[in-house]
């Protein structure tokens, strides 16, 4: 583990410290768990979009080149 130093405003301080107090742990542990919470929800919201938007293509026959090569009309081949 490493230590780092951040600064709080005045109003997330006191919150931080009264959670503390009420489930005796230390704002480190609160924060450290926090930071786990947003990384896991984010991992989640990324594979959710990937599992909607998963074979959306499936139904259309795409060639692939040309479809680039259209896209990148403007450089040279």
């Amino acid at each position: 583990m490493r230590r780092t130093q951040i600064y709080l405003d005045e109003e997330i301080y006191e919150r931080l410290k009264a959670e503390s107090r009420i489930r005796k742990v230390s704002m480190s542990e609160i924060i450290r768990e926090n930071l786990r919470h947003m990384r896991i929800s984010d991992v989640t919201r990324m594979k959710r979009a990937l599992k909607e938007t998963a074979g959306i293509w499936r139904d259309r026959e795409v060639d692939v080149e040309e479809y680039v090569r259209d896209v990148r009309k403007d450089r040279k081949r």
